[in-house]
């Protein structure tokens, strides 16, 4: 009986260790098969000429479908005819911009070459706590294929910028930006945006969520254009600390070309846009993108403690 346990016991740990000898082995092929579809985007050089053009800027992105590369717009800004890409392997090609989106950070480049692209998990299954990866060419593309691992830290974070974010305790350098989050099975689950290093800050890295990326591609390959009302709005103490009780969006500054112009004013609170409630710049930018084209746009405001109602005509945006 005794000899039977103990044999039982044997097979058992040596079952245990081939399946963690094989989930490591197959980390690993994960691991150097993400690597190939992550690349350096790299702006401001003729590389033919080997001239510098600009200010040089290296960041990263990741082969999203053939030939198509996802990053951050601060990556590439005006850089529109002196955009490299470098694949992990050493090869040096020339990116074309798409599409790109300003406000939401994102930029669509299109490239000829073969790399493997990278498959989109769901960022709804995500929870903190949970394993994060990331693969990036920090600083130098010398430094190309970094990997770095962390936790998922919190999520739908909002009061950084246009959308809810993830946030992650990698430790994110200067040219991660656009460079992938993974999961533990190298599923994409969110793109590398930018790292607070406010009040002396650490470990506070943030990614726009896979589930928004392929919103927002989608409306990009589609050319669905978000009305833009041209208005800054206030630094507001709500926003900026996450005190709760922001009731709208002060406006500071209405452009000149604004389609609001002389409808909205400094000062004014934007509280609801077309039935939305609008409390931070998150919602503003969900309530804008609902907006069919040509048509109006009903804001409501309060100006001087009264409550009025604007209308943008959708012909005007």
């Amino acid at each position: 009986m005794r000899q039977g346990r103990k044999k039982l016991l044997t097979i058992t740990l040596i079952f245990v260790i081939l399946i963690t000898i094989t989930s490591c082995k197959n980390n690993k092929v994960k691991s150097e098969d993400a690597k190939r579809s992550v690349v350096t985007i790299v702006c401001g050089i003729d590389v033919k000429k080997g001239i510098l053009t600009s200010d040089v800027i290296v960041g990263s992105g990741f082969c999203y479908k053939p030939g198509r590369i996802i990053t951050n717009y601060h990556n590439i800004q005006d850089n529109a005819e002196n955009i490299n890409v470098i694949t992990y392997d050493n090869l040096t090609v020339a990116a074309k911009v798409i599409a790109k989106d300003e406000k939401n950070d994102i930029a669509l480049l299109e490239i000829d070459a073969d790399i493997p692209s990278l498959s989109f998990g769901n960022t709804d299954k995500c929870e903190i706590g949970q394993t994060a990866i990331n693969i990036a060419t920090p600083v130098s593309a010398f430094l190309k294929g970094t990997y770095s691992e962390g936790l998922i830290t919190n999520l739908n974070i909002v009061g950084f910028g246009t959308q809810s974010l993830i946030q992650t305790d990698i430790n994110l350098s200067p040219g991660c930006s656009g460079s992938p989050l993974f999961d533990s099975d190298y599923n994409v689950i969110g793109m590398v945006t930018f790292k607070s290093t406010e009040f002396g800050a650490e470990g506070l890295g943030f990614a726009i969520p896979a589930n928004r990326l392929q919103q927002l591609i989608e409306r990009l390959d589609q050319g669905i254009t978000t009305p833009d009302l041209k208005i800054i709005f206030q630094s507001d103490i709500y926003q900026k600390f996450g005190i709760p009780g922001a009731k709208g969006l002060v406006v500071q500054e209405v452009s000149e070309d604004s389609p609001a112009q002389g409808q909205l004013q400094a000062g004014d609170l934007i509280t609801i846009i077309n039935g939305n409630a609008i409390r931070n710049l998150v919602e503003y930018t969900n309530a804008l993108e609902q907006c069919i084209q040509n048509q109006n746009i009903e804001i409501k405001i309060i100006r001087n403690s009264q409550e009025q109602t604007v209308i943008i005509e959708g012909g005007s945006l």
